[in-house]
């Protein structure tokens, strides 16, 4: 895993680092979730509800947030919500793909493998999509947006168990081949 090129544990660490920034970014700072939940006295947006919601369930989310909850979550959270995903897209996409270069010596092309960490980053943006018409719509119930934001909030629930999974099974399979001796049959 050390050495030169895209895939090298300096490219990991410079990625972990972005995104560790923006999930500081989005979930503490005084644009993030924190200053959202004391403002709805401790409700959430749909993005949290990972295992997905109905219809009837995005609506009373979105309820509960209030207009100064919705606003809020329009004007800070929503715009923070878009680099976000990408920086947590590229970190899984480096440390799989580094991890893959590190397991499979000669794999030709370990970002295939990576790219599977991007898959949670396009169903967030789609999601994001689905939640701007929601919210610039509310109190208008759009049936098939909500429906749909549920899908590609289940969508990005999985690709990040998904990728967090293949990190977990990349690291015991990558040090068992480096600490275990080799044998010679």
């Amino acid at each position: 895993m050390k050495g030169k090129g895209l895939f090298c544990i300096r490219n990991v660490i410079i990625s972990f680092f972005v995104f560790m920034a923006m999930y500081y970014l989005i979930s503490f700072s005084p644009i993030g979730l924190a200053k959202l939940t004391e403002i709805t006295n401790g409700n959430s947006i749909l993005d949290m509800e990972m295992g997905g919601y109905t219809v009837d369930q995005a609506y009373e989310i979105l309820t509960a947030l209030g207009e100064e909850g919705r606003g809020f979550e329009m004007k800070y959270i929503i715009p923070i919500d878009f680099p976000f995903p990408l920086a947590y897209g590229i970190f899984y996409f480096m440390l799989l793909s580094t991890l893959a270069k590190g397991i499979f010596s000669k794999m030709k092309k370990p970002w295939l493998i990576g790219l599977i960490g991007f898959g949670a980053t396009i169903f967030d943006w789609l999601e994001n999509a689905m939640i701007i018409q929601l919210l610039n719509n509310y109190p208008q119930q759009l049936q098939d947006v909500a429906k749909l934001a549920n899908i590609f909030t289940r969508l990005k629930s999985t690709f990040i168990t998904i990728s967090m999974f293949l990190i977990v099974i990349g690291f015991v399979v990558f040090m068992v081949k480096r600490f275990l001796p080799k044998s010679n049959t």
